[in-house]
């Protein structure tokens, strides 16, 4: 039986977490002002040298800064289970009582927090260099594909956290695959229509093809239906949601807790 107090407890437990570990880490900052910077200028500058008509030089700074929110977002929630195992420490955060969503929820909200603070700083340098306003399409817009950008990134940095769960350490290299993966498939740079045939249905079957396509859409890049592209990410999270669970429990079973813990 949930009880709501004790459930925000949690969550929020999981968020002071996930706080307290970035604070500590100097090295996150990297993941919040480093590399998102040299994503954006590296596009952006190619894009200025090769004298890019303004409508392409916007296709692809939104396709930097979308990977950027999303890699920050999801390597937040797979932390959850990444700093766990790295500490050799997994088997004492089970031993309190938590359930998945407790954990995942918490970082998410966190990872939302960094990753906002990402957008706007992308945002502000990409119109400082570049020219480019992001918020062309208005705010209502933005927030929407930023809602969706959350979305997909709770799903990816699930899998990351089943993925430890189910097969240890030697996983943990998917926090940082499964975003290249999607950036190839998703059209992060380029249409998903130059995608061979077999691809683009994987593509579609992917929520971040929409949240591009919707975005994208106000800057002149024909339609989406962003309404599908949530449909999709709702259901990979509660689907995601209860697997979490299901791989504690193996984890439990297999002993898997105790492999990747002292």
């Amino acid at each position: 039986m949930l009880d709501p107090g004790i459930d925000i407890g949690r969550i929020g437990a999981s968020f002071y977490k996930s706080w307290i570990i970035a604070k500590r880490n100097f090295f996150t900052i990297f993941e919040v002002i480093f590399w998102p910077f040299i994503g954006l200028m590296s596009i952006g500058l190619m894009s200025t040298f090769f004298s890019m008509a303004q409508t392409t030089a916007s296709f692809l700074l939104i396709g930097a800064i979308a990977l950027s929110i999303i890699q920050v977002c999801q390597i937040d929630i797979a932390y959850v289970m990444l700093f766990d195992m790295w500490s050799k420490s997994v088997k004492h955060t089970f031993m309190a009582p938590v359930r998945g969503f407790h954990l995942i929820i918490g970082s998410l909200l966190f990872g939302i927090l960094r990753s906002t603070f990402v957008f706007i700083l992308l945002m502000v340098l990409s119109y400082y260099f570049f020219g480019f306003d992001f918020l062309v399409a208005g705010v209502w817009p933005t927030m929407v594909f930023l809602s969706g950008l959350f979305l997909t990134s709770v799903s990816v940095g699930i899998l990351v956290c089943i993925s430890i769960l189910k097969f240890g350490q030697r996983a943990e290299v998917a926090a940082w695959t499964l975003t290249g993966i999607m950036m190839f498939i998703c059209g992060i740079y380029y249409p998903v229509s130059m995608l061979p045939h077999g691809v683009q249905i994987i593509a579609k079957a992917i929520p971040l093809t929409y949240f591009l396509e919707y975005i994208r859409s106000f800057y002149g890049f024909g339609e989406a239906n962003v309404m599908l592209g949530f449909a999709l990410g709702f259901f990979y999270l509660v689907i995601g949601m209860l697997a979490m669970d299901r791989a504690i429990i193996d984890a439990r079973r297999s002993g898997m807790l105790l492999k990747l813990s002292e």
